[in-house]
């Protein structure tokens, strides 16, 4: 009886320390996911800014570039939070 309550106590020690390592690591990844999820709505921001009158669009040369770059923030915007 003594030998199933010290293991008990270890286990239930060990299950207790490995939940609050994954806790605090799952902590640190929602902070990291946040803070990209800002990046990326500021950057979608600052890109509607740029194109305000569209004149990038407008222009050949850059209208190509400015499309792009538009697809790949349309991408972005796919991984932000909701």
């Amino acid at each position: 009886m003594i030998t199933l309550s010290i293991i008990l106590t270890v286990v239930i020690t060990t299950s207790i320390f490995i939940i609050r390592n994954l806790i605090m690591k799952n902590e640190k990844l929602e902070d990291f996911i946040t803070k990209q999820s800002e990046a990326i709505n500021a950057c979608d921001v600052r890109l509607k800014q740029l194109d305000q009158k569209g004149s990038f669009i407008a222009d050949d040369e850059i209208g190509f570039f400015f499309k792009e770059v538009e697809k790949i923030q349309e991408a972005l915007n796919e991984f932000t939070l909701k």
